[in-house]
């Protein structure tokens, strides 16, 4: 259940691609072309809706920036497996979503994985920023999309889950109800999504602007604002599931400002010039 070959195949591609780069550095231009035709070519016609693209084409694109950062070989040999872990994980949670829309352990896959690629977008995001002196508005622009597009499929994927799940046992009191009345409900789902999305990403807007007056490294703030989305974001799906509670919220904030806490007491403070 948990290998498929062809998947296997496509998840070593991308291990290739990531490792040509890590011998070539030089490559970057050429090995980021591979991996969006990669994707659009060998990943789209497999997933075949774009939902469940996204989360492998973005995981692809920030595995890349990142390991433009990281120095030392063994660090990107160790990166690179962890990357491709996480991208067959991508590509297996999808294909068992198109064979049951309503997997649980597919959608932990899916949600495993945005984590992941928002941790890689984040952290090279800012990396970058630091170390090329980008446009602190460059910096805000493209965590706000970033995030909009990986969040995006995430909470579609939940949503329809879970709309699907309670038309099924609805279905069964209710049989006048036809198709039509159920594609027009699915469409609705779809943009309280993306209403959704756009809410976590202009919140990140504003919270990396924040971050990026605080005197550490890439890591760190890359890491705070990770732990910041995931509240919001773990919040979203609670309400997406009718699971939302006080205590589950007060839990989540006591965690983040403990997790934050203690970042930023274990982090050398170094002023950015």
């Amino acid at each position: 259940m948990f290998l498929k070959f062809k998947l296997i195949i496509l998840s070593f591609i991308f291990a290739t691609g990531l490792g040509v780069f890590s011998w070539r550095a030089d490559l970057y231009f050429g090995v980021l072309g591979f991996l969006i035709l990669f994707n659009l070519l060998l990943i789209w016609p497999l997933s075949e809706r774009i939902r469940f693209l996204a989360i492998p084409f973005f995981l692809s694109i920030g595995s890349l920036n990142l390991l433009y950062l990281i120095d030392g070989q063994m660090e990107r040999i160790l990166f690179i497996i962890l990357a491709t872990i996480i991208h067959y994980l991508s590509l297996l949670g999808a294909y068992r979503l198109k064979q049951y829309d309503c997997d649980q352990t597919a959608q932990g896959m899916i949600n495993l994985a945005t984590i992941i690629t928002i941790f890689f977008w984040f952290v090279s995001n800012y990396g970058w920023y630091l170390n090329f002196a980008i446009d602190s508005w460059v910096l805000v622009v493209t965590f706000v999309a970033s995030t909009f597009f990986i969040t995006l499929p995430s909470l579609t994927i939940c949503f329809v889950s879970c709309y699907k799940i309670n038309y099924r046992q609805k279905k069964q009191k209710e049989t006048k109800k036809n198709f039509v009345i159920a594609l027009k409900q699915q469409l609705k789902v779809e943009k309280t999504a993306l209403f959704f999305s756009s809410i976590l990403a202009f919140i990140m807007g504003e919270v990396i602007w924040g971050l990026s007056f605080w005197p550490f490294g890439y890591l760190i703030t890359g890491m705070t604002a990770v732990i910041i989305f995931f509240l919001f974001w773990s919040v979203v799906r609670r309400f997406i599931m009718g699971r939302l509670t006080k205590k589950f919220m007060a839990v989540n904030i006591v965690m983040m400002l403990t997790l934050v806490v203690l970042m930023i007491l274990t982090s050398p403070w170094d002023i950015i010039k």
